[in-house]
C-alpha cells in the first residue's frame, strides 16, 4: 500500500504526539496494514515475533496470528507479574531522552529463536536497540525489523546496516520534531 493511504488514517489533530490507535478503526486499513508490516518477511526464517508495549502488542498480535508465529511480549520497567529471578531486563534512552528499561518473561525467549521485531515507530532508535540488546542477550537472532514509520537519522542508521529493516513511512528529521504535524510537510 502507498505510504500515504496510512498518513490518511493517522490522528494528527492529537495534543502530544500522533495517535496511531485510529489505523485500528477500519478493518480493512488494519489488516492492509498487518500484511504490508510482514510481507517482506512472509518466506523468512523466524519463529517468533517480539513487540514492545503499547502499539507494538496489537500489530505483533495481529502479525504472529496471521503468520502462525510464536509472540514474545516486551513490558516496560515493573509492569511484569513475576518474579524478578524470572525477569530478563535491558535499559534504554528513549526519544525524549529519559532512561527506561524493557522487560521480558526469560521463558519467552530460547537460545536459537529467530525473531522477527514489530513495533509502530523508531524516531531515535534508543527503543529498538534496547529492544534488540534485549533479545539477543537472551540468545535470540534478529530476523528482521517491521515499523510503519523509520526517521532515518545518523542515530537510527546502525538498525539498517545491521538487521533487515523495513518501514512503511520513512522520512529524515534531524532535529527534534513536532510529533503532532504531518511527517511529509
Amino acid at each position: 500500500m502507498n505510504p500515504e493511504y496510512y498518513l490518511e488514517h493517522i490522528d494528527f489533530q492529537a495534543t502530544t504526539k500522533l495517535d496511531f490507535t485510529t489505523l485500528f478503526r477500519d478493518p480493512k486499513v488494519f489488516r492492509a496494514l498487518i500484511l504490508d508490516l510482514i510481507k517482506p518477511f512472509r518466506h523468512d526464517d523466524f519463529n517468533k515475533i517480539a513487540c514492545p508495549e503499547s502499539l507494538g502488542f496489537v500489530l505483533g498480535s495481529a502479525a504472529a496470528t496471521e503468520l502462525r508465529k510464536g509472540l514474545i511480549l516486551i513490558r516496560k520497567s515493573g509492569k511484569l507479574p513475576n518474579i524478578q529471578s524470572n525477569i530478563a531486563r535491558q535499559t534504554f534512552t528513549d526519544y525524549t531522552d529519559a532512561k527506561n528499561s524493557f522487560e521480558v518473561n526469560k521463558a519467552l525467549i530460547e537460545p536459537g529463536d529467530r525473531v522477527l521485531v514489530i513495533d509502530d515507530w523508531v524516531e531515535t532508535g534508543g527503543q529498538m536497540k534496547g529492544l534488540t540488546r534485549l533479545l539477543t542477550r537472551r540468545g535470540a537472532t534478529i530476523a528482521g525489523i517491521s515499523v510503519i514509520g523509520f526517521n532515518k537519522i545518523n542515530r537510527t542508521q546502525g538498525l539498517q546496516r545491521r538487521y533487515k529493516l523495513r518501514a512503511l513511512i520513512d522520512y529524515s528529521a534531524p532535529e527534534a520534531r513536532d510529533l503532532t504535524r504531518r511527517l511529509d510537510l
